[in-house]
């Protein structure tokens, strides 16, 4: 089966503190997931760039996209803690987004991307929304080849969502149009922040016939995890 990704933005609103929210995070949500799930390959969290929200974004390799149906991992959610699921309803926004691999411009020796060893230190996110005439794979094989052009890019992959799921108090009560997020993500990753201010890049992203470029984020590295998949867990 195809390799997984997951993807989640967040907020932490006037109901929690930042301090709450990062030791929830750091030291019990991810540790959950990266030390004991040998199938969450890598983990990272960003923190906004661009002063938009959600102000937060965690990033997750995952070995199969039959692990967002396993076990091992649905235990997780469904057997919450009392404090993790006190915290959750409190959350300004939690959007979770389960994704598909579906193509990648290849690993780059200046950054071991999401894992912890040397790690992306600056991304840009997007959606791409796709006309009828056109097809994601037409977007990211243009994209891969002019983009390899731009300097101070590392790497690009794109991501088919197959699952997603709004919540927070900003998202209670909501219409049906509130579940609404784009079917593509697209993760571009850089050596520095002035990489992607480029025009030939603005230029690849830019919103064209048959594309709609939508969402479009930037980041900078909060954390990279060890975990048990990458064999380097903590001692």
């Amino acid at each position: 089966m195809p390799l997984g990704f997951l993807v989640v933005f967040s907020e932490t609103g006037s109901q929690v503190t930042l301090e709450e929210f990062q030791d929830w995070y750091n030291n019990e949500h991810v540790p959950l997931r990266m030390n004991y799930l040998k199938s969450f390959l890598t983990g990272a969290r960003f923190s906004a760039a661009d002063s938009l929200k959600p102000t937060w974004l965690a990033l997750y390799d995952i070995n199969d996209i039959s692990t967002f149906h396993h076990e091992s991992y649905t235990r997780l959610r469904a057997n919450r803690s009392h404090r993790e699921a006190a915290l959750v309803v409190r959350l300004e926004v939690l959007d979770r987004r389960t994704c598909e691999v579906l193509s990648d411009s290849g690993m780059s020796p200046v950054s071991s991307s999401l894992a912890s060893s040397n790690p992306t230190t600056y991304i840009v996110t997007h959606g791409i929304n796709v006309g009828p005439d056109g097809s994601i794979d037409d977007w990211t094989k243009d994209a891969f080849e002019k983009l390899r052009n731009v300097k101070g890019w590392v790497r690009t992959r794109s991501f088919k969502c197959i699952d997603n799921l709004k919540t927070g108090t900003s998202v209670a009560g909501n219409g049906p149009e509130e579940q609404i997020v784009s079917k593509y993500f697209i993760l571009h990753e850089f050596e520095n922040p002035s990489a992607p201010d480029s025009p030939e890049f603005d230029s690849i992203v830019a919103s064209r016939e048959r594309f709609d470029t939508v969402e479009r984020r930037s980041w900078n590295l909060y954390r990279a995890y060890p975990g048990i998949a990458q064999g380097n867990m903590p001692q």
